[in-house]
């Protein structure tokens, strides 16, 4: 029998409890998200959590906290920031052992979310702001962390097509917001970012363990305090472009990196959400894909090549390392594919491999705590969650002529090209 999350808000919290009883996993594994709107703040809201996670005011040294982590058995606590269509994510995640695993009375769950909730709501606070020295350092770390950026060629390449595409609109942010703003920020600002906006920011709680929903609920309950919170909502924006714009810049590398981004006017609210999967695998998403085939080994053009989707956004990039002079004939290949799939020229072997494919990488996701809970999360922030049987069940319906309805809806938006040169990108 299919298991799939429960939900239930808990108003006076300010937080929606989502949770997966099963006894699958060794470890409680829980995520706290706050989703906030991507936007000129986006430095506050990155740097928070990485300055929180450094001090409570019940353990004020980082030392402290991962003292008591090591008493709860090795319970592992992690902060990050994402960016998923226009919501920058700030997230806790916590990841405990079962009970059934330790001695008879012991359990470290509710020990491990009081901790959590200390993090979020009970910082380290002197003189009005946070410790300068942990807000300095966080600076630091989150300023290194986006010059390094430059580093990773092909990652630096596709946000650059992102920002590109995206001008103008809250998804041309990057995650953890620019050098320039996080300079700015004080332990004051930083503070009074977190008391007057932050901190009323609603926590989307996702649990998967051997725990019934209303021991989960209890716990929450007894350790979050009551809040006040402001939902936010945030409309994706799916502008379909007048026309491609072909960027082409230079810096000190070997090799070329080539970013096609289309627009799909598909995201996971969609019903063409499945069709869309199966478009994208068939493209350059998997090893027998169309452009792994033609591109690279019939061809030689490219040293990797792949497609991906943003399906929040609704984006789908083509990513390749060419040789400059394969740029002309790279785009033109993928153009090609993509033209001879919205004429559903689309074999019943691909698109059986394709199949298997997809649903294969499913069900490895049910391996995961933490897979689990993102893919229920990317559900949740599109208004349309699903287990994963349920897309393994709409996937196995989708029929080439759905395949090709949803290449028709492919805009070409952007061609990036990061080139080799003498002049660096700054």
């Amino acid at each position: 029998m299919e298991r799939s999350f429960f939900s239930q808000e808990i108003k006076e919290k300010g937080a929606i409890l989502h949770h997966l009883q099963t006894d699958k996993f060794r470890t409680n594994f829980l995520k706290c998200i706050m989703p906030v709107q991507l936007n000129n703040l986006a430095s506050y809201n990155a740097l928070l959590p990485f300055v929180l996670f450094r001090g409570t005011a019940r353990y004020p040294k980082t030392l402290d906290m991962v003292r008591r982590l090591e008493d709860l058995y090795g319970t592992d606590l992690a902060v990050d920031v994402r960016k998923r269509g226009e919501w920058q994510l700030v997230d806790f995640s916590l990841e405990t052992v079962n009970s059934a695993y330790l001695p008879p009375g012991q359990d470290v769950f509710p020990e491990a979310v009081q901790m959590l909730t200390q993090l979020l709501f009970n910082p380290l606070v002197l003189d009005d702001g946070f410790k300068k020295t942990y807000v300095n350092s966080e600076k630091r770390t989150l300023v290194e962390e986006i010059k390094s950026l430059k580093n990773n060629k092909m990652e630096y390449a596709m946000e650059r097509c992102f920002q590109e595409m995206c001008r103008g609109e809250p998804f041309a942010i990057y995650r953890y917001g620019d050098c320039a703003q996080l300079e700015s920020i004080t332990e004051k600002s930083l503070y009074e970012h977190y008391q007057n906006y932050f901190a009323r920011v609603p926590v989307y709680i996702f649990s998967v363990g051997d725990m019934e929903f209303s021991r989960v609920m209890e716990i929450i309950g007894s350790k979050f305090p009551d809040r006040q919170t402001d939902f936010q909502y945030v409309e994706n924006i799916n502008k379909k472009p007048d026309q491609e714009k072909v960027v082409v810049e230079e810096d000190t590398i070997s090799q070329g990196k080539l970013i096609m981004g289309y627009r799909t006017g598909i995201t996971r609210r969609s019903s063409e959400f499945a069709a869309l999967l199966m478009a994208n695998g068939l493209l350059g998403g998997f090893p027998h894909a169309r452009l792994f085939r033609q591109v690279r080994e019939e061809r030689g053009l490219a040293y990797y090549i792949f497609s991906s989707l943003e399906s929040t956004k609704g984006l789908l990039v083509v990513s390749a390392g060419i040789d400059d002079q394969n740029f002309h004939e790279t785009v033109e290949i993928v153009k090609g594919q993509i033209e001879e799939m919205k004429q559903g020229k689309i074999s019943p072997e691909e698109l059986g491999y394709t199949r298997k494919s997809l649903i294969s990488q499913l069900k490895i996701v049910e391996d995961d705590g933490f897979d689990l809970t993102s893919i229920h999360l990317l559900g949740v922030l599109n208004f349309n969650p699903k287990s994963t049987n349920q897309l393994i069940q709409e996937i196995n319906s989708v029929e080439i002529a759905d395949i090709v309805e949803a290449c028709n809806m492919l805009s070409e938006d952007t061609v990036y090209f990061l080139q080799p040169g003498t002049r660096e990108v700054i």
